[in-house]
């Protein structure tokens, strides 16, 4: 199944997935930007049919059908709820929303209009996260006892910057910190009941860094470490009775180790392509559109993510 897909926003990530739709040999039905100068670049470096500097011209275009939204987080709302709306199809960039009221309106929202919302999280889409869970269902690392995941970088402060602006949805947790919780959260067998986190502030108040602690009732734990001014191995690992599994570069890996208690030896392991991880993301957005009933474990996947953010921001104001 193949889409007219039209791209809102020209910012890095959406220049990732424009080269991606060209190296897949896929045409970019359309893309949008209110700065015309980027809008005609854009679509003269990446061969797309139409340029849109208006969403209202986006979202009246019958031809348009899906839209892959990649402007920051805090101008997601408005554009998926407009594009839900009119009847397109959202795959919308990480962080979906800001908020778990904000994702429920728009998941009850894409229900009335019988149209597919999915937030663009790459390591659920990775074949080889989709290997190690398989693996993990099928006892291979005997019962599952504990995952840490770290992911930090050091920002160079900058009050104005996206990262440290609460007017623009900055902070670790919409940020490092919904590759964290996913990666922990999409490991463990069911949804914690006891969350406890742990954070600090940046002078403009938004949350630079975070530990939380993730436990659930399958006796499964979980250890999230994510930071703006830490730098941190991007790592995910997997500790169960048979072994451990460590996955590098966890939201977009191709290889994983695989430590084996029993013989004392670690295993490699292999599956799709890093440079495919967006592609990735739009075949499985388009066979959820052509089967709608296989989006209910992406779903649940999304709206445990936000309650688990939920039970966090509940845990740091207790801190105050």
């Amino acid at each position: 199944m193949t889409m007219n897909w039209t791209i809102v926003g020209t910012g890095v990530i959406a220049h990732e997935m424009a080269t991606v739709f060209n190296k897949n040999n896929r045409e970019i039905y359309g893309v949008f930007s209110r700065n015309a100068d980027k809008v005609k670049q854009f679509a003269t470096d990446y061969g797309v049919l139409h340029q849109f500097n208006s969403l209202d011209d986006v979202f009246s275009d019958d031809k348009v059908e899906a839209v892959y939204i990649a402007t920051p987080h805090n101008t997601h709302f408005d554009i998926a709820k407009q594009a839900i709306e009119h009847g397109k199809h959202v795959l919308m960039e990480k962080a979906i929303t800001l908020n778990k009221a904000d994702l429920d309106q728009l998941e009850d929202l894409a229900q009335q209009h019988n149209v597919i919302l999915l937030e663009a999280m790459t390591l659920v889409h990775m074949p080889l996260a989709k290997k190690v869970k398989a693996m993990i269902n099928d006892g291979q690392l005997g019962e599952i006892k504990h995952i840490s995941v770290a992911h930090g970088s050091v920002k160079p402060y900058d009050p104005n910057n996206r990262f440290f602006n609460p007017d623009l949805g900055g902070g670790v947790l919409l940020d490092m910190g919904v590759y964290g919780i996913s990666g922990a959260r999409y490991f463990m067998s069911d949804q914690p009941d006891n969350v406890q986190s742990f954070v600090d502030y940046a002078p403009t108040g938004v949350d630079e860094q975070a530990v939380t602690i993730l436990h659930n009732q399958a006796g499964e734990s979980a250890m999230v470490s994510v930071s703006l001014q830490a730098k941190q191995p991007k790592a995910l690992t997997i500790s169960g009775t048979k072994g451990y599994i460590t996955i590098p570069e966890y939201p977009r890996a191709q290889s994983a180790y695989f430590y084996h208690v029993d013989s004392d030896t670690t295993e490699s392991i292999t599956e799709g392509s890093t440079e495919n991880a967006l592609f990735y993301e739009i075949l499985d957005f388009e066979s959820i559109i052509a089967e709608p009933s296989s989006i209910q474990n992406y779903k649940t996947m999304t709206d445990d993510v936000f309650t688990i953010f939920e039970q966090m921001k509940t845990s740091w104001s207790q801190q105050k």
